[in-house]
């Protein structure tokens, strides 16, 4: 009951001093605000990212053309990794299931009529969609006999069909390719975003042959995709691979790969990585504004306690004890460090659903950064309160009177 009692006090004295109130809890709630915000951003994040590289295979392994690739990061295309790789690491490679050789170009300018748009340009052969684990939701994928005639037709994704066909059925009509006329044949389904951040939904698959041939001009590749028989023994099969590829490509001891091999687990590693250390800045700026939170809190609390002198010198004369006065105080102090909390919390939210609407990010509610947000707004309102509590238990009732 006398908790009770105190609570209400402490409400009551918060309601009667509304500004020095907020300016209190201003700094609690842009801490709090923050760290649930960016928080459960980079959680959600990362816990898509992990899903996509699921997605993406365990048992597969990609080779990229040129030393030290990166997924997703622009480079020039080295030319010595070739179709013949490819088909060399199917028959010599005793793991692989199943390769898969492509060319890519990012932001390659397709049309149709007067709409232009932005491609992932992709020349790729029929098992392609199976080794990507991507299926066509209307009409069909290349053929064999598609690469064999080095046929214009091309398999596209949701973003294409939005941005040129405004959601009309695109199939059987025409797309410009590099002013070359390619006849859509399908209709590959949504993807979303590769865990680089690229739209895998603004795809424009055509057959290798032809885009080796009519469009890039070129007869090396950008990367191989591969398939294990044997996810287990996935370290092993990518020595084999190293080697097989160095001897194909003449390079003596000592003189650094021309390929990159990337696996599931190094890219998981990197995201892993990149969402730790960005986590802990984000941690680092929120509990910044947490202290600064704190020492507003206790300077204003300081100032309460000589200007409420006259109401601790009452409190004491009629039988409040040390303990009565410390503790109505702490309260106070606690009290508004929580409803700051709790403001914070609803305002980070705000901005998650914000930030995701805005930047398309996951807006993934994660409980964690919540309720650590909500301790630490609590934890805060209890050190503030300390030393104001403090001196406000100390002071003489008598002088306090006067």
């Amino acid at each position: 009951m006398r908790l009770l009692r105190m609570g209400r006090q402490a409400l009551t004295a918060m309601a009667e001093n509304r500004i020095r109130t907020f300016l209190m809890m201003l700094g609690v709630i842009i801490g709090v605000a923050t760290l649930t915000t960016i928080a459960s951003s980079v959680l959600g994040a990362r816990s898509e990212v992990m899903e996509r590289v699921e997605k993406f295979g365990l048992d597969q392994i990609m080779i990229m053309a040129g030393a030290g690739r990166k997924p997703g990061v622009p480079q020039p295309t080295p030319t010595t990794l070739r179709v013949e790789d490819a088909q060399a690491m199917l028959s010599e490679v005793s793991n692989v299931k199943d390769v898969t050789p492509q060319i890519n170009r990012r932001d390659f300018p397709v049309k149709f009529g007067n709409k232009n748009t932005y491609a992932l340009l992709l020349a790729a052969n029929p098992n392609w969609s199976s080794v990507w684990n991507t299926l066509t939701v209307a009409g069909r994928f290349i053929s064999e006999e598609d690469v064999s005639r080095l046929a214009r037709v091309a398999v596209i994704g949701p973003t294409i069909v939005k941005e040129l066909y405004e959601g009309e059925d695109p199939i059987g009509k025409q797309i410009m390719v590099n002013n070359n006329p390619f006849e859509i044949i399908g209709i590959i389904e949504a993807r979303g975003t590769s865990p680089t951040g690229l739209d895998l939904d603004s795809r424009v698959v055509i057959p290798l042959t032809t885009g080796q041939k009519r469009v890039f001009n070129q007869d090396y590749l950008f990367m191989i995709k591969i398939v294990l028989k044997d996810p287990s023994k996935m370290a092993q099969s990518v020595k084999d691979i190293q080697a097989l590829l160095r001897e194909r490509h003449n390079l003596p001891t000592g003189v650094e790969d021309d390929f990159t091999v990337v696996t599931p687990s190094q890219v998981m590693a990197i995201a892993s990585k990149v969402s730790t250390t960005f986590t802990l800045f984000l941690l680092l700026i929120s509990g910044i504004s947490l202290i600064v939170g704190a020492i507003v809190i206790a300077n204003i609390m300081f100032i309460a306690v000589n200007e409420r002198r006259a109401e601790i010198g009452i409190r004491r004369a009629v039988g409040a004890t040390k303990r009565d006065i410390m503790a109505q105080f702490l309260i106070e102090s606690v009290s508004i460090a929580t409803i700051g909390g709790i403001i914070g919390i609803i305002i980070g939210l705000l901005g998650l659903k914000t930030l995701s609407a805005f930047m398309k990010l996951p807006a993934t509610v994660i409980w964690q950064p919540i309720l650590l947000s909500f301790l630490s707004a609590i934890l805060v309102g209890l050190i503030a309160g300390i030393q104001p509590a403090r001196k406000a238990a100390s002071m003489d009732p008598i002088e306090a009177l006067r």
